[in-house]
């Protein structure tokens, strides 16, 4: 009898991919849609670089909205940055992105909000690349090493953003 029950206990599904983060799955991609597809728990490798992604790209072009000279003080307790005013990229508006020796800077601060609102990436490197006076839009290009259960590895990607100046 014990092992008749102990052959019909249901053992741990595994389940293969990444956890699909909440933002995410509050997306309705077809909001037309009369009748919702199910709802999807996990990505898959490709998925989960285009999740990244999106998300750096949402961090790189939003902007915090605490004072410039409050934010140094905020920055200094790591719970500040859970206030909806710290999200994003610090204002950089002092700097001038015509100017390739203030591009350090600009990466510097470009790599901090990626690595404090992205905890899925490690490693972060951004590259100024261009920035073009017509549109005032600048060129960056993100590097990282990510390592989620069962995906590890790099990802390389630019992404374009409105400086501000």
């Amino acid at each position: 009898m014990a092992n008749a029950l102990r052959n019909t206990r249901a053992e741990p599904k595994t389940i293969a991919g990444a956890r699909i983060p909440l933002f995410d799955r509050l997306i309705d991609d077809d909001p037309e849609a009369e009748k919702e597809v199910p709802v999807k728990h996990y990505y898959n490798r490709f998925e989960l670089i285009q999740s990244i992604e999106r998300e750096v790209e949402r961090i790189l072009n939003t902007r915090a909205t605490v004072k410039r000279e409050e934010y140094d003080e905020f920055s200094e307790d790591p719970l500040n940055y859970g206030l909806p005013e710290m999200f994003g990229l610090a204002d950089f508006s002092q700097y001038d992105a015509t100017k390739v020796d203030e591009w350090p800077r600009i990466e510097e601060l470009c790599e901090q909000a990626i690595m404090q609102y992205e905890p899925r990436i490690k490693n972060v490197t951004a590259t100024v690349t261009a920035f073009d006076k017509k549109t005032q839009n600048l060129s960056i290009t993100i590097h990282a090493d990510f390592a989620i259960k069962e995906f590890q590895g790099e990802l390389t990607f630019p992404t374009i953003f409105l400086s501000g100046r």
